[in-house]
């Protein structure tokens, strides 16, 4: 069995599940990860549980993921590298064969020859053999110093698409809430919405937030989506500085400023700070935990 996480060690949650009876011990994890409420309600974190008694746990994928065999990785090349703002990349990567994943989820990106692997989100849509990520360039990061001498026709090794979190096929409101390069996601999302056979009828906001306008990302994209998709409306906050365009504060800020019918489903994506401050907007807006989804990186 192949418990679904990226970092093993309590940073990032991606294995967060619900424990239905028995009792676990869980060693050191990041509490903006898993909260005290969420603990008290019976959330845990497998990859750092210890069992000494019987348990339960149930996990929000099907079965099926954990129990299949993990493929091999795919060799990989860049076919693009640029700086799009002022502390991200835009990275493709030409793969051999076509990837088929759920829009939103991730792969793990590993430097040939070194121990450097990291995980990053799709943008674009699923199905075809040309990867596009947004990746924040972290001061002194492994990743990022090998990103930034790289160039086109350097090799990696990607994983298999991974993640619970991803587009779900549900006739009801959407609200995207991205901070920084966690837009990536949402680009694939709202990239395969605008492909999709059938015009999609569901309501979808958008909302990003940055430090700076210098730091916003894929603004020309949004734009060329929402001639596509009537339906989506895009929120843009930041931080410091001033932008016509852009409210002042956080993403998070503007979950309680704007209309929310009580049957909307909401995705946030960012550092787990924001993700936090985001739930607890989302239930204080009427919704309940099980109404959102998440996904935290750091």
């Amino acid at each position: 069995m192949n418990l679904l996480t990226d970092c093993a060690n309590g940073q990032c949650g991606t294995c967060t599940a619900q424990l239905v009876s028995g009792e676990v011990e869980l060693d050191d994890y990041d509490p903006s990860v898993l909260s005290d409420d969420d603990r008290a309600g019976g959330s845990v974190l497998p990859c750092v549980c210890r069992v000494d008694v019987p348990c339960v746990l149930e996990f929000p994928y099907d079965s099926s993921e954990a129990l299949s065999e993990q493929p091999p990785p795919l060799t990989a090349s860049i076919s693009h590298i640029a700086q799009v703002a002022e502390d991200a990349v835009r990275l493709e990567l030409q793969v051999p064969e076509k990837v088929h994943f759920e829009p939103g989820q991730y792969v793990r990106i590993h430097v040939l020859g070194s121990d450097i692997t990291r995980s990053y989100s799709m943008a674009n849509v699923p199905g075809t053999d040309r990867l596009e990520f947004f990746i924040r360039l972290v001061p002194g990061g492994g990743f990022s110093t090998w990103l930034q001498g790289a160039g086109t026709g350097d090799s990696v090794e990607i994983s298999a698409p991974h993640g619970s979190f991803f587009l779900r096929g549900e006739d009801r409101p959407r609200l995207f809430v991205a901070g920084g390069t966690g837009v990536a996601p949402f680009l694939s999302m709202l990239r395969a919405l605008a492909e999709a056979p059938l015009p999609a009828r569901q309501p979808t906001t958008l909302v990003i937030g940055a430090r700076t306008p210098g730091h916003l990302i894929a603004m020309q994209e949004l734009d060329q989506l929402k001639a596509k998709l009537p339906q989506l409306s895009v929120h843009v906050t930041v931080e410091q500085g001033d932008s016509p365009a852009a409210h002042h504060g956080f993403p998070t800020d503007l979950i309680g400023r704007i209309p929310i019918d009580a049957g909307t489903r909401v995705y946030l994506c960012g550092p787990p700070p924001m993700v936090e401050a985001g739930r607890r907007a989302a239930e204080t807006a009427g919704l309940s935990r099980q109404d959102v989804l998440c996904e935290r990186f750091t």
